[in-house]
């Protein structure tokens, strides 16, 4: 314990640049911290003075470190640090109940809301090999080298995807795949086509974002990265305002919206790297072994792009198989709306994986899980009471509209979903448990297994007859306690 307390309070001040290169740190302990302090400098290269006199605390002041690591962390700390740290990903979510809120009191709803949720889906799966490129730029933020092959690569990748993007935006190649591959309804063909056109910039400019964000959490910006995504969502609300008022046609304004938001945050996460010296990587590399090139970055990179592929493509699938149920438009068009209702209080959770992973070697596990639970726990509580009370009820009739059939169709799915900010948690929790003890290669396998459950349960639910956005429901729920699952029985088979 000695030991990871004291690489603790070396990376720490090697993120605030309060070490050089061959420097020495002054420690006024001699007892069993001083020898893990003395270990781990070694290791890196810093000479070590320990001092017996109290009254020399030098280190301790410049390091801005005067606790140990291992003061002891209550809940309500854990959950202090919580809450900022998940604004950004409810911003972002927030942004699907406004989409599906203007879409419904627009002409064409249904038509509108299921052809934006496949677009949307087809967006993301496209950018899925990107999500992961924030947690690489944290991790490769040490070394200049580093930074400059990772952005090389980031430009590539995101514009590689982009152009597919695009390419399949194309009607007369979109005509064909749609129907043959993904099972389109032929009415909704052109208003995909016409999103996936408008907004083929997508993956590039998530690219873009991300590697930026990345840059500002590791040089401890998280309250910037928080408000690039308020301004992305003022900026989706207030194109979606006015293309309301001036009645825009419901696939042309979710396009428009869509990048713009996003791109209003990828400028926003660029000017707050600059303003606040993120981009500035430290004067001494804080990691020697990190990826130097392209070639390197790809090896280091293609384990996280695999997992979230692999998700974004079993949900892009599962729109597939939606699409083939027996009430195909309505069921596309419950399924997107109740679900993005239902990631905006799900994904309010997903940042429990970071505080596990930092404070995994200081506080107990069952502590963590602890943690993990009430987070999950309050968040299913609050999607039970929209899904049962008349408050609810008010809530998703203004978040639709007055299309009753709709509206039907979608109260079950989010009382079916109100156990999912639980799972969800217990997700991440386990997740972190893992990628704090190196096993990523677990993390993959359980998604894989998640993923296939999804599509199995979905499609045998759909072929008996089940309306399709229950399915999905059912299917979804299903898939996420077989990954938990299979990431608890990885966590304890060590």
């Amino acid at each position: 314990m000695k030991e990871k307390n004291a690489a603790y309070l070396v990376n720490e001040a090697e993120k605030q640049g309060l070490l050089q290169a061959g420097g020495t740190i002054v420690e006024s302990s001699s007892g069993n911290f001083g020898i893990g302090l003395a270990v781990v400098s070694a290791i890196k290269g810093y000479r070590v003075m320990i001092v017996i006199d109290a009254k020399t605390p030098v280190t301790r002041q410049r390091m801005k470190l005067e606790e140990s690591p291992a003061t002891k962390v209550s809940l309500g700390t854990l959950w202090r640090e919580f809450l900022p740290l998940s604004l950004s990903d409810v911003t972002m979510a927030c942004g699907d109940p406004m989409m599906t809120t203007t879409l419904a009191h627009l002409p064409d709803a249904q038509n509108n809301l299921a052809s934006v949720g496949i677009a949307k889906s087809l967006a993301i799966f496209f950018e899925s090999p990107i999500i992961m490129i924030l947690h690489a730029s944290n991790a490769l933020a040490g070394s200049q080298s580093s930074r400059k092959a990772l952005w090389r690569f980031n430009l590539f990748l995101g514009g590689g995807l982009t152009f597919l993007l695009g390419f399949l935006g194309i009607p007369i190649i979109f005509n064909s795949v749609g129907v043959s591959l993904l099972g389109v309804p032929p009415a909704m063909l052109a208003t995909v086509s016409q999103v996936l056109l408008i907004a083929c910039g997508w993956p590039f400019a998530i690219a873009w974002r991300r590697y930026f964000q990345g840059l500002l959490i590791y040089h401890g910006q998280p309250h910037a990265v928080a408000t690039a995504s308020i301004l992305r969502l003022l900026t989706l609300a207030v194109i979606l305002g006015s293309g309301f008022f001036l009645q825009v046609s419901g696939g042309v304004l979710a396009g428009i919206a869509l990048i713009s938001g996003v791109i209003v945050e990828a400028i926003a996460v660029t000017i707050f790297a600059y303003q606040t010296g993120a981009n500035i990587p430290p004067a001494a590399v804080t990691q020697p072994n990190l990826p130097r090139n392209l070639a390197q970055v790809w090896k280091f990179y293609l384990p996280l792009a695999n997992t979230m592929m692999v998700v974004w493509g079993g949900r892009t699938i599962l729109i597939s198989i939606i699409a083939r149920a027996e009430d195909a438009t309505i069921a596309i068009a419950a399924w997107s709306a109740a679900w993005g209702l239902v990631l905006v209080i799900a994904n309010s959770t997903r940042m429990v994986q970071q505080i596990v992973i930092k404070y995994r070697h200081q506080v107990s596990d069952r502590q963590l899980l602890t943690f993990a639970v009430s987070v999950g726990a309050a968040c299913s509580a609050l999607l039970l009471f929209m899904s049962l009370t008349p408050i609810g009820d008010r809530i998703v009739q203004s978040f639709i509209g007055n299309d009753l059939t709709l509206a039907n169709s979608i109260n079950p799915v989010i009382l079916i979903c109100t156990i999912v900010p639980l799972l969800v948690a217990l997700q991440n929790a386990t997740q972190g448990f893992l990628v704090s003890e190196n096993r990523t290669g677990h993390v993959n396998l359980s998604t894989w297994l998640g993923t296939a459950t999804l599509l199995m349960i979905a499609s045998l639910a759909i072929n008996n007859g089940l309306k399709g956005a229950t399915a999905a429901a059912i299917a979804m729920i299903t898939s996420i306690m077989v990954e938990v699952s299979c990431l608890i029985w990885k966590r304890v088979a060590k």
